[in-house]
């Protein structure tokens, strides 16, 4: 009886051993599928649509209170704006060619850019090797989120205040692509890159914006 067990407790382990390597290829397969399925939804969720700054008054107060150039916050003694209100903070986005300066909300969602930028997940993080991807509206107010990004030239310098440190990014790339290219937010594993992205045109957009910048040593 024991020899007859462990003769089948042989054939399942050998079964398994023949088995793992599809067994893993179909669970990656799986992994790659939900992650492009999540990049595609984040991707699409960046429209233009009605201005946000109508939604609320609450949201209009919010967003204006992150806008790095309002007078009061200007002159004060501390010029960053206070962004402690906001939940899910990663770090603050500061392009000073464009004038904006705007906190980073973990995860691209429709509550995330009503009134910021935020990030796409299971992207990069930023000044770590991968690719870090920020979302965010192009609304029609100038000067509103991402409203300017295609002022942007290579070279130029992307800033990321994670808290605990500071990272700057060169501009290295400019180019659109189509909503469901979600390549672009790949990484190759051995740069510390940031990709923005947003709509494209500003009216009735039918593509992408997208930056790409890299972290020079």
């Amino acid at each position: 009886m024991k020899i007859k067990i462990i003769s089948v407790l042989l054939i399942v382990i050998g079964i398994f051993v023949i088995c793992y390597p599809k067994i893993s290829e179909v669970y990656h397969d799986y992994q790659q599928q939900k992650l492009v399925k999540e990049w595609k939804n984040s991707l699409e969720i960046i429209h233009n649509g009605e201005d946000t700054s109508e939604v609320s008054n609450e949201i209009e107060f919010t967003d204006t209170a992150a806008i790095a150039h309002v007078e009061d916050e200007t002159n004060a003694e501390d010029p960053k704006p206070d962004f402690s209100s906001y939940e899910n903070m990663e770090g603050i986005l500061v392009i000073d060619k464009i004038d904006l300066l705007l906190p980073i909300l973990h995860g691209a969602t429709k509550d995330n850019m009503k009134t910021t930028v935020a990030s796409i997940l299971d992207t990069g993080k930023a000044g770590e090797v991968g690719n870090y991807g920020i979302a965010g509206h192009r609304n029609r107010t100038f000067g509103r989120n991402f409203n300017r990004l295609d002022e942007l030239e290579i070279g130029d310098t992307i800033e990321v205040d994670s808290g605990d440190a500071q990272f700057e990014y060169t501009v290295t790339e400019k180019f659109r692509v189509k909503p469901e290219e979600v390549w672009v937010l790949e990484a190759n594993n051995k740069d510390k890159e940031i990709t923005l992205v947003t709509c494209d045109p500003m009216v009735n957009p039918t593509h992408r914006l997208i930056i790409k910048g890299k972290i020079v040593d």
